[in-house]
């Protein structure tokens, strides 16, 4: 399972009009792979939802969620996830706000701001993807791309 963040990582976090580049082609190489993945916002599940709906990504995702659970150290958890939504890939141009469950891998990416259409952040995830589908039958750890 992997999760997406919306703003920042997969639109621009600016404008939401604005689609990241290689966004589209890492989550149908995903769906090709056989991964599931979920997106979630700080704006809410319904956000995340119209986002997706927005871009023509929705298919790619099998739930929704709100980002806005916080453990005592103010880092996002997933509790409020269903079991089977636990992401074990977190995919986030902010990492360094996520819960540091053991056995996920946490890839950031630099902030998507606006329209930059040799932005790259996608694209070399996409091309590591390999790899990490790897790392995943391993312990884990960081990537940053």
């Amino acid at each position: 399972m992997w999760a997406f963040d919306v703003d920042g990582t997969l639109i621009g976090s600016i404008r939401s009009d604005v689609l990241r580049p290689g966004a589209s082609e890492l989550l149908a190489a995903l769906a090709a792979a056989g991964a599931r993945c979920v997106l979630w916002s700080a704006g809410g599940a319904d956000y995340a939802r119209r986002m997706a709906m927005r871009h023509g990504l929705e298919g790619h995702f099998v739930a929704f969620y709100d980002k806005d659970v916080r453990d005592p150290n103010g880092k996002y958890v997933v509790d409020h996830f269903r079991p089977e939504h636990r992401p074990h890939v977190f995919v986030d141009d902010s990492t360094i706000d996520l819960c540091d469950d053991a056995g996920t891998i946490a890839i950031a990416v630099a902030q998507f701001i606006g329209n930059n259409p040799s932005d790259t952040g996608l694209v070399s995830l996409l091309q590591s993807f390999e790899q990490i589908m790897i790392d995943l039958t391993t312990t884990g750890g960081a990537h940053h791309v």
